[in-house]
């Protein structure tokens, strides 16, 4: 972080509840006020345990098996930690999955199901709208992660040569935004 947004911002929360508010109105998407909530608490809390959600954590599958086998309320905290740890991923750390032999995709569907399985009603219910919106909440995520609150993608050939070795939508997005005419069959070949 640097001391620009330290010293404009007292806490993490309110830095990142900026951030996705920005995001929002560059995009157009509109994050339901408690999804918007819960993904504030969600970063803030991941960038204060980044060791959580790295290379070196246990992997996300074996942790929602886990989870799954459990009961009650251990059920419902273990089935959460899943969720989130799903979307941080998605949303912070997509490309972290290229050397592995699972994709953006599959943690997606593992944070769905996580956070569907213990969604109700009342304060659950933020839950269920998570499972239900998890690969837009995820982009939000990202988009605060990828342009700050400037919206500049930075090194647009890095980005390039990004989408065409690995396909990211996420690439895909911030190059159309750019103004970047993209070949979906990515060819070589100069127009």
């Amino acid at each position: 972080m640097s001391s620009a947004v330290a010293v404009s911002h007292s806490t993490l929360e309110s830095f990142f509840f900026e951030e996705i508010e920005h995001v929002q109105e560059r995009t157009g998407r509109n994050l339901p006020v408690e999804v918007e909530a819960y993904v504030v608490h969600l970063l803030a809390a991941y960038a204060r345990k980044t060791h959580e959600a790295g290379r070196t954590s246990r992997p996300l599958a074996l942790d929602y098996l886990q989870a799954k086998n459990q009961a009650g309320s251990a059920r419902a905290q273990a089935l959460r930690v899943v969720g989130d740890r799903a979307l941080y991923i998605s949303g912070v750390v997509p490309r972290s999955l290229h050397r592995a032999a699972i994709n953006v995709k599959y943690v997606h569907g593992i944070g769905e199901s996580a956070y569907g399985e213990i969604a109700g009603d009342g304060p659950l219910a933020v839950l269920g709208t998570l499972a239900q919106m998890f690969g837009e909440v995820a982009d939000v995520i990202g988009d605060v992660v990828e342009l700050g609150s400037n919206g500049d993608p930075g090194d647009l050939l890095a980005v390039y040569e990004r989408w065409r070795t690995y396909g990211d939508p996420r690439d895909a997005k911030l190059l159309v935004r750019a103004g970047v005419m993209l070949d979906t069959e990515r060819a070589d070949v100069v127009q």
